[in-house]
């Protein structure tokens, strides 16, 4: 009996200490089970969380949003092997407009938004572009039941968040993935994380866990967070 005690006091150390890190990967099959799903995958930049997601899962519908053309050209390899997909080549906002993009070395970064001067490497704008802008809730309006939505779209997520509220009042994405940037990461950006949470909260969507918080001299810079109907 002691060493039964012993044992599960050893082991709820072990938990509480490893309790700081989010394992994804079980997030994401406890939530989506072993079922086929239908993902969406806004900023999908070269692919690499797509090719994450085709992994560990079976896919049945796939939509991609990439507005840099070039990028958003070499992701049709990407969906070939998938039922039905679709590489849309625009911005997703909260208003159809055609907007001013900066193009940075490092694509990952690409924005609408300047960065501030927190990462020197990342900040070089190789070039400007006009990128065309949509709204979600015009593209799925017809009540498709979404498994699965990641968004990272470097400052812009919440006006993203915006334009899928029809979507969203119906219940229609079970998963939502965001990156929650902070003030310290881009310019002019005009909203804040209460404004996210406050909003998601609103149609019944409760942050439930975050991954990957990247931090610059103490300071959270972004990370990411998960969010689903309901409990």
């Amino acid at each position: 009996m002691q060493l039964l005690k012993y044992y599960q006091k050893i082991d709820d150390a072990i938990s509480y200490l490893l309790s700081s890190v989010s394992n994804e990967k079980k997030l994401l099959k406890d939530v989506l089970g072993k079922k086929e799903i239908t993902y969406i995958d806004i900023g999908t930049n070269v692919g690499n969380y797509l090719d994450y997601v085709k992994k560990h899962f079976k896919i049945k519908q796939v939509y991609c949003f990439e507005p840099i053309e070039s990028l958003a050209k070499d992701l049709e390899n990407e969906i070939l092997d998938i039922k039905k997909g679709k590489i849309f080549n625009c911005a997703l906002s909260n208003k159809i407009n055609k907007k001013n993009f900066y193009l940075y070395d490092i694509t990952s970064q690409s924005s609408f938004y300047k960065q501030n001067d927190t990462y020197a490497s990342v900040q070089k704008i190789k070039k400007k572009i006009k990128v065309n802008i949509k709204i979600f809730d015009m593209i799925f309006n017809k009540s498709l039941k979404i498994d699965f939505c990641k968004i990272d779209a470097q400052g812009e997520e919440y006006n993203i968040l915006r334009g899928m509220e029809k979507n969203l009042k119906k219940g229609n994405i079970k998963l939502l993935k965001v990156e929650l940037g902070f003030p310290l990461m881009h310019k002019n950006v005009n909203y804040t994380y209460l404004d996210m949470l406050n909003y998601l909260n609103r149609f019944g969507y409760n942050l439930f866990s975050i991954s990957k918080i990247k931090y610059k001299n103490n300071e959270i810079l972004f990370m990411d967070v998960f969010f689903r109907k309901g409990r």
